[in-house]
């Protein structure tokens, strides 16, 4: 039996670890023996499949002004909707699964707080392989994303993002443009090849922003011991890991 892969995308309360939904956008989709994704057929009123599936909810948390501003879901929007912990768990898959995302890490954590058990999901986040494999963009946000690989289709339809259910198509687009550059050709694959890009090259905070990692491992050790004591970020902590070991390996 295959292993399930989803596409998904939360409108939350707000943008921290408590976030909860108001809204959930979700695709199925798999990789076609000859390498390709094949995702699940959509269906709208004009016939083009756009957007993915959007199911509204309603959150025990207030929504912050912010979160409205960017979705434009207000209380009165989702307050006659089931609440979050009912219509999430509904919707998303049990057990071990592929979830992509962008910024996939968010979208896991609001699941989470509506009750999914999120343990087994293996998480393939779209903004950090666009990162890697197109490094030279000056936004990796998706709506910067889309207007980069087609900027027919984003000024059609960008107008709708913040939208879950559009958010979720966009980054299936996205998704295809990576696995076109990245030669990736089934699900195993494109996981790893998330986890290695998640894995920073540079620091983006701190005294050494903007500093290779690598670089800062021969200038700074100290710098970096502490960071892999102290962070919680366990790709960052890797990533200071192998530049150690390496510039010990390199000075034996």
């Amino acid at each position: 039996m295959n292993t399930p892969a989803m596409i998904i995308d939360f409108e939350a309360t707000d943008v921290s670890k408590e976030a909860e939904a108001t809204q959930l956008g979700y695709r199925n989709i798999r990789f076609h023996e000859d390498g390709y994704i094949v995702a699940e057929m959509m269906y709208s009123d004009i016939g083009d499949g756009i957007p993915s599936h959007t199911i509204n909810c309603c959150p025990d948390r207030t929504i912050s002004y912010g979160a409205m501003a960017v979705s434009h879901i207000t209380p009165d929007d989702v307050k006659d909707y089931r609440n979050h912990k009912l219509v999430v768990p509904q919707y998303l898959p049990v057990g071990e699964a592929y979830i992509i995302g962008h910024n996939v890490d968010f979208d896991i954590q609001v699941a989470a707080n509506a009750g999914v058990d999120v343990s087994q999901y293996k998480a393939i986040c779209t903004q950090a392989l666009a990162r890697r494999l197109l490094p030279d963009l000056d936004s990796h946000s998706l709506g910067a994303l889309t207007y980069a690989i087609n900027p027919d289709l984003a000024r059609q339809y960008c107008r709708n993002a913040h939208n879950a259910g559009y958010d979720v198509t966009f980054t299936l687009w996205l998704l295809e443009h990576l696995c076109e550059l990245g030669n990736i050709t089934s699900m195993e694959q494109l996981y790893l090849a998330s986890e290695e890009a998640r894995i920073p090259l540079t620091f983006t905070f701190g005294k050494h922003q903007g500093k290779a990692i690598k670089d800062v491992a021969v200038t700074d050790r100290s710098y970096l011991q502490w960071i892999i004591k102290n962070h919680d970020n366990a790709y960052l902590v890797k990533a200071c890991l192998d530049a150690i070991t390496r510039n010990i390996n390199i000075n034996v």
